[in-house]
């Protein structure tokens, strides 16, 4: 067994037990004042203390139930350790185990120099921490509590949405812009083929818009969808500055089931200004059905130009109730009172007009005043009729028109009548799709072929300005559905349509 006060400690580089001691170096007096003794290390092998046990039992004599007889108990003045109290000569063991085993020193400079000679000492380190040796002031550290960096793109979108970094000034009219420089070229192909350096730009108004780049603009910021009321001109914008992504939102946005009729004639005055927008205005011409009738006695009606009348009178699905109708808008517009005279475009027009669905009576009226001798001073008032009854074509148009009618009156089966057409060479003509207005006096509820609608310029020519107020800012809520109702296909076209699909 170790004392009971002592500490041990196992070298790094031997198998050998360290223990160590309290011990005084002198004995204490009866009544002395009990005082502090240094301390001193004993230090033994725990091969060592094993042979000196076996020693000491080996020789003690063999006694029972008493003690052996003169045997005087050890000196603890001379020693702390029974186990060492014959062996005088333990300091000297215990300094040479102290310096060749342990040595509790600090080494200098001087001895890490001469590493030859420190090596050769062999000298061991301690088992212990610094701190149980060492008086150590405690060092409170303070660690700052540093808020999280942001993230690269939250960053980026902080910096696009205060707009920041906007160095790059655009001029549009008087209106001037400020922009991120890298947003616009990575959106628009003409910003990204400009020199890097460039950091002022000007634009037309009418190849740039300022309220259809401002809404490019903030699509940029934000990726919305500009409003119905600046899509034209932000498409405008767009084509200019080849944004091809905003050109599709754009298109998103007229596209709509509520862009049509009045609210699409609204658009194609808008863009007809913007020189890069054609496709849009023929696009929403093709939308005009209910509303063409109110769009015929509307003062802009009278100042489209002859290639928006062209695309208007080539459709199929214009909402009149008698080819009657249309020759009627071609005179209104042919009419009107501009420098040059319109007289020119007379026979342009008239081949949009589907003489071969008229009513045969109205050809033959036709014919006759063309065949009159005094039709110069009868027409002499108006000059648009006079043009038309003096333009040699007109009477070719008629003959066709009428022979048309006469062979078709003649067979009930549609597929019969077009096969004498192609035998015969004779030109076929498809109707239009039929409407009826309902508050229109002089409009057919039910039509078949031939038509017998009887009616004069000046019937057509009243109702088509009484519907203006109807049709006033956007015109009805329904777009005119309520005003106008569709008809039954004539048995030609819905043959055409079958071709078709």
């Amino acid at each position: 067994m170790e004392p009971g006060d002592s500490d041990t400690a196992r070298s790094a580089f031997s198998d050998k037990t360290f223990v160590f001691e309290e011990s005084t170096t002198a004995p204490k007096k009866m009544g002395a004042r009990k005082t502090e003794q240094p301390k001193t290390w004993n230090v033994r092998s725990r091969f060592h203390r094993a042979k000196k046990a076996k020693t000491a039992r080996s020789s003690k004599p063999k006694t029972k139930g008493k003690k052996a007889e003169g045997k005087q108990p050890p000196n603890r003045s001379k020693t702390t350790s029974p186990d060492m109290s014959e062996d005088i000569s333990w300091p000297k063991d215990f300094c040479r185990q102290q310096e060749g085993e342990l040595r509790w020193k600090m080494f200098t400079d001087d001895e890490y120099a001469n590493w030859k000679a420190f090596k050769d000492n062999d000298c061991k380190v301690p088992l212990r921490s610094v701190f149980s040796y060492l008086q150590v002031k405690p060092y409170p550290v303070a660690i700052g509590n540093v808020p999280r960096k942001k993230s690269v793109p939250s960053v980026l979108a902080d910096m696009v949405d205060g707009n920041h970094g906007a160095y790059t000034r655009i001029q549009i009219g008087d209106q001037r812009f400020q922009c991120i420089p890298s947003l616009l070229k990575c959106y628009s192909v003409w910003f990204s083929n400009r020199d890097w350096r460039m950091t002022r730009f000007e634009f037309w108004e009418e190849e740039v818009p300022a309220s259809g780049f401002a809404a490019l603009y903030d699509w940029m910021r934000t990726k919305q969808l500009p409003e119905f009321k600046v899509a034209v001109a932000t498409l405008q914008a767009a084509r200019h500055l080849r944004v091809p992504l905003l050109e599709k939102d754009c298109w998103q946005v007229l596209s709509t089931d509520e862009v049509r009729e009045k609210r699409a004639f609204l658009v194609f005055l808008e863009a007809k200004e913007l020189p890069a927008l054609g496709e849009v205005c023929e696009v929403m011409l093709s939308r005009l059905r209910n509303y063409f009738l109110a769009l015929v006695g509307s003062p802009e009606f009278l100042d489209l130009e002859i290639q928006v009348l062209e695309i208007l009178l080539r459709q199929d699905a214009i909402g009149v109730n008698s080819e009657m109708e249309v020759f009627f808008t071609v005179l209104r517009w042919l009419g009107h009172s501009v420098e040059p005279s319109r007289l020119p475009y007379m026979r342009r027009l008239m081949n949009y007009v589907r003489f071969h669905h008229m009513p045969m009576t109205f050809l033959f009226s036709l014919r006759e005043s063309i065949n009159r001798a005094d039709k110069d001073e009868l027409f002499r008032p108006d000059p648009v009729l006079l043009a038309f009854n003096r333009d040699p074509d007109t009477m070719a148009s008629l003959e066709q028109a009428i022979s048309f009618i006469g062979v078709r009156c003649q067979y009930d089966d549609i597929d019969e009548f077009l096969a004498v057409c192609e035998d015969h060479r004779i030109g076929v003509v498809y109707p239009r799709q039929w409407v009826y207005h309902p508050n229109c006096p002089y409009h057919h509820s039910r039509l078949t072929f031939p038509y017998q609608h009887r009616f004069t310029v000046t019937e057509f020519t009243e109702y088509v300005t009484s519907i203006q107020e109807v049709w006033a800012g956007e015109g009805p809520a329904d777009h005119g559905r309520s005003l106008v109702r569709d008809m039954d296909k004539d048995p030609m076209l819905r043959r055409q349509n079958d071709w078709d699909e």
